[in-house]
């Protein structure tokens, strides 16, 4: 059921230092697992091979109803990745969302999102959002509340294991040491 799975966090400042990151807040990927070759993320890569994000507060840039809105999204400052929904106060480590489903952005241009407006993501984050697990559902967006439930129950936990055993570096960082 799981598409793709990445982990992203804020990386030590001396690695920071040797890769020229200047931004605190950025989450690098530093795994992945992605054995059907989804393609949903590859707008996040920058020109170095890096692929990041930043936990940005929702309310700066997304347009949506007070009562709809996320308190955070994650972005690469120029496209937004999705909003991370909290439901659960019990479990305040997961959370959920999904790309925009617009066809066009702010300014006119293509959405590269909009051909995986379908997709579902859920997220497993630590207290302080400074690391976040992706997982990818294909098509998952209509079925979002119930594959919210099973992570919260434990029904993903083995196809999350054998998806973190799986996963390798997605940029050598360790490259300059």
């Amino acid at each position: 059921m799981l598409t793709a799975y990445y982990k992203f966090e804020i990386l030590p400042d001396e690695v920071k230092a040797q890769h020229g990151i200047k931004a605190k807040g950025r989450l690098d990927c530093t795994a992945y697992t992605n054995t059907t070759g989804y393609t949903g993320l590859m707008n996040f890569i920058n020109s170095k091979g890096q692929k990041y994000l930043y936990k940005m507060p929702a309310r700066e840039f997304v347009k949506a109803n007070n009562k709809r809105l996320a308190e955070w999204a994650l972005s690469n400052g120029r496209l937004n990745l999705s909003s991370i929904y909290f439901e659960d106060t019990d479990y305040p480590e997961y959370g959920y969302g999904y790309p925009n489903a617009n066809r066009l952005l702010g300014k006119g241009e293509p959405n590269p999102l909009f051909p995986f407006r379908n997709d579902c993501y859920l997220f497993i984050t630590n207290a302080d959002i400074t690391q976040i697990e992706v997982l990818v559902i294909l098509n998952g967006r209509n079925l979002v509340p119930a594959y919210y439930q099973r992570l919260i129950d434990g029904d993903l936990d083995n196809e999350l294991q054998s998806l973190r055993e799986q996963a390798r570096p997605f940029f050598n960082y360790d490259s300059s040491l």
